[in-house]
């Protein structure tokens, strides 16, 4: 349990606030529904050799009720695939309209991204965007939480209301997620990467994979904020980001 603990406290001050249009924190009395299977089933780890099997994992579910607040569960999509369901969608645009806040837990399945293959994009699967664009429709307080290993494009960023980003923090993510959702803690992680617009924004963009069996690293030492400082280029978010709860000065 110690550990544990730990776990949960690193896990709290690893979470990168993206964006917040005031819907966060978010109130316990108000009813919030979690959206998307990973709230009950978060991704907390990599693929592969890191692959571990932890001695405690909370959902954020769980924990948004051991916390005492009113929230309410529809699966919408699964963790593991890109598959839409329609009867599952139409539960969660329901369930999502008829609440105050909708906070939908998106991110990469196990099958997108682990060690030994390369990602072939830098998309979420389709079913997530579709479902987060149809939930924006009818719920305009629409807070997105991921859970990825590395940067994605989010092509719905500019509309909705909030964006937390926990990468894959470990066991206590679930806990972590729901204390940063309602200031429990405060938000004070920073990206360790650019997040650009598309993955033709990236400067390997042009020769990777190179051809088969050679790739050349053409771009020297212009990789992640070097090349967009270098081409005064726009990015999504840039490396070092990351938002508060609080307001702070450096002097």
């Amino acid at each position: 349990n110690k550990h544990h603990l730990l776990a949960k406290e690193l896990a709290r001050e690893c979470g990168v606030l993206l964006k917040n249009d005031g819907a966060l924190p978010l109130d316990k009395s108000k009813k919030v529904a979690f959206i998307g299977e990973f709230a009950i089933k978060p991704r907390f780890q990599g693929g592969g050799s890191s692959h571990i099997n932890a001695s405690k994992v909370i959902s954020s579910y769980e924990a948004a009720k051991l916390l005492g607040a009113d929230v309410v569960y529809s699966k919408g999509f699964p963790a593991d695939k890109d598959e839409v369901n329609e009867l599952s969608f139409k539960e969660a645009i329901d369930v999502a309209k008829n609440s105050e806040v909708a906070v939908v837990f998106a991110g990469l399945p196990d099958s997108f991204e682990s060690e030994g293959y390369d990602r072939k994009d830098m998309k979420l699967p389709l079913c997530q965007n579709e479902l987060i664009n149809k939930i924006l429709e009818v719920q305009k307080n629409t807070v997105v939480v991921l859970y990825n290993g590395s940067s994605i494009e989010l092509p719905w960023a500019d509309d909705v209301n909030g964006v937390l980003e926990m990468y894959l923090a470990g066991e206590a993510t679930g806990e972590a997620t729901v204390d940063l959702l309602y200031g429990e803690a405060n938000p004070c992680g920073r990206l360790p990467e650019s997040f650009p617009y598309k993955l033709e924004d990236n400067p390997s963009y042009l020769f990777f994979h190179g051809d088969g069996k050679k790739v050349e690293y053409k771009e020297g030492v212009y990789v992640g904020y070097r090349y967009y400082d270098k081409k005064k280029m726009g990015v999504r978010y840039p490396f070092g980001y990351g938002l508060s709860y609080t307001t702070f000065e450096y002097s």
